[in-house]
């Protein structure tokens, strides 16, 4: 079964050549990533799709994800979890995607807003993304591109570091010691690291140092929480 991701604006043509050069069959889905703002324009493409996929089975499910376009944060982080619970393995528990999904990712159309959040994610996620398309506005040809693949590995302690940050907002590097069970030092030389990674920021506080999560260590967090998940089911 796939799961097509796509943005939607007014036009369908991309979303079309889409699913007729991959193909759309029985228990197939479709999400189409649009803003929380009401447009009859793109309410009719989205009826327009339907319409097709109706012809071809029932089943097919066509379903419209309406995002805040305001935060870009937000959005990479909903993309991320889009791609990752309709990439889920058929051992995985169940969830609202089919078992063993193959999702294909397509990077043409809607709002540069949505269109440069779902690329973010995609990237990040490229190992769960079957395959990634791109509508050309030049020659007006559907192409299917190769997104690099970022490697990315955690250790134990800066994965709780991470993990800890997530549920503590303001901290410092000796109350995350204290809740992970780990020495201060080598704390402070896992978050030295993080930092270099931009995935948390470092803040001096007097003779403590204030540590915070940024989008990338959430991002990193997700990435290396989902490769564990898919081990673990694997």
């Amino acid at each position: 079964m796939k799961t097509y991701i796509s943005p939607l604006g007014f036009e369908t043509t991309h979303i079309i050549s889409l699913i007729v050069k991959h193909g759309i069959e029985k228990g197939d889905r479709i999400i189409l990533l649009r803003p929380n703002a009401p447009e009859p324009r793109a309410d009719r493409a989205a009826d327009d799709i339907r319409d097709l996929t109706a012809k071809v089975d029932r089943t097919i499910s066509v379903e419209i994800a309406k995002i805040d376009h305001h935060d870009f944060g937000a959005m990479l982080l909903r993309f991320m979890d889009l791609i990752s619970s309709a990439a889920t393995p058929a051992t995985s528990p169940a969830t609202h995607a089919p078992a063993g999904s193959k999702v294909i990712v397509n990077l043409s159309g809607g709002p540069r807003e949505i269109l440069i959040a779902l690329t973010a994610a995609s990237m990040a996620l490229s190992e769960r993304v079957y395959k990634t398309t791109n509508w050309s506005d030049i020659d007006l040809e559907l192409r299917e591109i190769e997104l690099p693949h970022i490697t990315r590995t955690l250790d134990k302690t800066a994965r709780q570091i991470l993990l800890d940050l997530l549920e503590h907002e303001h901290t410092t590097l000796t109350a995350v010691a204290r809740r992970i069970g780990a020495s201060e030092s080598t704390v402070s030389r896992q978050s030295a690291k993080l930092a270099g990674l931009r995935a948390v920021k470092i803040t001096p506080d007097g003779r403590k140092k204030q540590i915070a999560l940024t989008l990338s260590g959430k991002v990193l967090l997700k990435c290396t929480t989902f490769l564990t998940d898919a081990r673990s089911n694997g």
